[in-house]
């Protein structure tokens, strides 16, 4: 317990660093637009964010399970920016046609222009995903944070920048944001983390038919995250999407520790026998479950606070949206190792039905509620449907494994091995506990 404490510590390091920026960049732009600004700049970004989480196919999970084959590694690594690319300039196409038959006033933006500035990410998003993952699977770990870091850095300065010199506006936030999403794509070439031969077309072909038999499932999940943005943004208007999707990104926080933990352990969860594996996912849930209340409580407690003092009393209708988010979130935490168990099952059916399942009922809670609550419907309905989704993962995971949920619930002694386990990755405290009472 110590060993994983200690890698989920050093992670944390880095993401800490880039929660900074992220939350310095979040205050500045939400300031500087305010909530109906920042509403329209958080929409355009939706439909090129949603457009890259479509157009990618799930490359990443395909270039995982052909990269067995050592023989096809090279290849991948060399077709990962190509195809990155190319799939992403169809996707962002097709995103900006879908919103120009739909019309941009559907979703209160006042103009197709901001769609198609958004969508240049596009093709940097995807190539920059299939990038990254390539780094990973060659080990490049610390390339991948630092090219997260520099991202966030290079967008915060950006941004401060131009509101310095009073040029900031919705398209220039923009601009900025497309620029910090090239960035990991410059790191990872500099650093030679995707080097590669010559494009190879008939492995980019089984490529992307590897990955659309995941896809589903991914892009459920991303659309369960998602979809409410777009149901608020058109029977609300951009001031609710301003201060709704903050209060999501707020909530979002709170799973940082329960998403390291499960990024920590991924390795174990795989590479051991599936009894093996079981059992270091009901142990470790019991921790996520931990993390996940003790993150969902500050969040609560300080969400007042933080609110009004970083992003100003323009967003305080965001802080109720928070609470009213946090338990669904923490459900989504908590249940990440058991989905990532039903995984490494390889049976579509176990990742794709709970998915599927979890945003027909957000979409349908989402087109009753909103209508009559605004924003707070929203974010009733998504919370509700996000712990619908953590329940169904976790009834699979307890259905093939045989055992029993209440074992997935943390106990006192898993609090005591916690909280020993984080003391001695505390500088000085192992030196403390050495010294003899008296």
């Amino acid at each position: 317990m110590a060993d994983t404490a200690r890698q989920v510590l050093g992670i944390l390091g880095s993401r800490a660093a880039c929660l900074v920026m992220s939350v310095l960049t979040s205050a500045v732009i939400a300031r500087s637009l305010q909530p109906e600004g920042r509403g329209i700049y958080y929409m355009a970004v939706t439909v090129a964010t949603t457009a890259t989480m479509l157009g990618h196919l799930s490359g990443e999970q395909a270039q995982s399970a052909l990269w067995t084959d050592a023989g096809r590694r090279d290849a991948l690594a060399g077709n990962c920016v190509p195809l990155g690319l190319a799939l992403g300039t169809l996707s962002g196409l097709a995103g900006v046609t879908v919103v120009a038959v739909i019309g941009p006033e559907t979703l209160h933006l006042p103009g197709l222009y901001l769609v198609i500035v958004a969508c240049l990410s596009v093709p940097l998003g995807i190539a920059s995903n299939y990038a990254g993952n390539v780094a990973l699977l060659r080990g490049r770990v610390q390339v991948a944070n630092w090219s997260m870091l520099t991202a966030a850095v290079v967008q915060c300065a950006a941004v401060v920048a131009l509101v310095a010199v009073e040029r900031f506006s919705v398209v220039a936030a923009l601009a900025v944001w497309i620029a910090a999403g090239s960035v990991p794509l410059v790191v990872f070439s500099a650093a030679g983390a995707i080097a590669g031969r010559r494009r190879d077309v008939e492995l980019a072909r089984t490529t992307v038919a590897t990955g659309a038999r995941y896809h589903l499932g991914p892009a459920s999940v991303f659309l369960l995250m998602n979809a409410d943005i777009y149901l608020l943004g058109a029977f609300a208007g951009a001031r609710e999407v301003g201060i709704y999707s903050l209060a999501v990104g707020l909530a979002g926080y709170s799973r940082m520790l329960a998403d390291v933990v499960s990024q920590v352990m991924l390795k174990r969860q795989f590479n051991s026998s599936d009894t093996e594996s079981a059992d270091i996912t009901v142990r470790i849930t019991r921790y996520a479950v931990l993390l996940g209340l003790a993150a969902a409580l500050v969040l609560t407690l300080a969400a007042p606070v933080l609110v009004l003092a970083v992003y100003g009393a323009a967003y305080t209708d965001a802080v109720p949206l928070v609470i009213l988010l946090a338990p669904g979130v923490m459900a989504l935490g908590a249940s990440r190792l058991p989905s990532t168990y039903l995984l490494r099952l390889r049976r579509a059916k176990l990742v794709v039905v709970p998915s599927v399942t979890a945003l027909s009922v957000n979409i349908a809670l989402n087109l009753m509620l909103i209508p009559v609550w605004g924003a707070a419907g929203c974010a009733v309905a998504s919370s509700l449907a996000y712990v619908l989704l953590g329940a169904l993962q976790t009834r699979l995971f307890t259905r093939v494994t045989g055992i029993r949920a209440r074992s997935l619930l943390p106990a006192a002694a898993d609090l005591l091995v916690l909280l020993a386990a984080v003391r001695r990755c505390v500088p000085g405290k192992r030196a403390v506990a050495s010294v003899p009472p008296g």
